[in-house]
């Protein structure tokens, strides 16, 4: 296994269907939100090893560079929302990009930017250099699927993210039914 495969390794019940059960005892496997933590590790700890080797960025480095070069110049509350991080991590990213000259601003000074971050060439060159690894890798990741399955595994990530999305009032969820039989 090379260097940029080395994950933890997989573990048995990351590839079991969880079974269904009546309400009591949690198992940790079972839960949809564990099993996309887990997911979601091992695909970016990977990612992470790609981008290190190819272009020496980080995760939060590549999703700003990204959106900037397909969705042209923006602020740090842009970058932020179109990503899906906090204003500090966008920040963040930014600042180190613009550290390693792959972005610059038209305003401000060495300590403080103002005004919608820019790629330069350099930055545009390690874009190019990553998007085509990053979509014969996304490719593969999904190589073992039909195109209905890939449809379909799609499909349900948005079924389950619009479900998060409608339970943004979720005092239902914490009542215990139990202490209060007479609801």
């Amino acid at each position: 296994m090379s260097d940029l495969q080395a994950v933890r390794e997989l573990r048995p019940d990351e590839l079991a269907i969880p079974p269904r059960r009546d309400e009591g005892d949690v198992v940790m496997a079972e839960m949809l939100s564990v099993r996309l933590s887990w997911l979601n590790d091992a695909v970016e700890h990977q990612t992470n090893k790609i981008l290190h080797k190819v272009a020496g960025l980080n995760m939060l480095e590549w999703r700003c560079l990204l959106t900037l070069c397909t969705r042209g110049p923006k602020t740090g509350k842009e970058i932020a929302s179109a990503c899906n991080i906090s204003p500090p991590q966008a920040s963040r990213g930014l600042r180190s990009l613009g550290a390693k000259g792959l972005v610059e601003w038209s305003g401000g000074s060495d300590k403080r930017y103002f005004g919608p971050a820019t790629v330069t060439d350099e930055g545009w060159r390690i874009y190019h250099r990553i998007s085509p690894i990053s979509q014969r890798r996304n490719e593969w990741l999904l190589s073992d699927l039909t195109d209905e399955d890939r449809d379909t595994l799609f499909r349900l990530l948005a079924i389950v993210r619009k479900r998060v999305d409608d339970g943004t009032h979720i005092d239902h969820l914490i009542e215990n039914k139990a202490e209060n039989p007479a609801e």
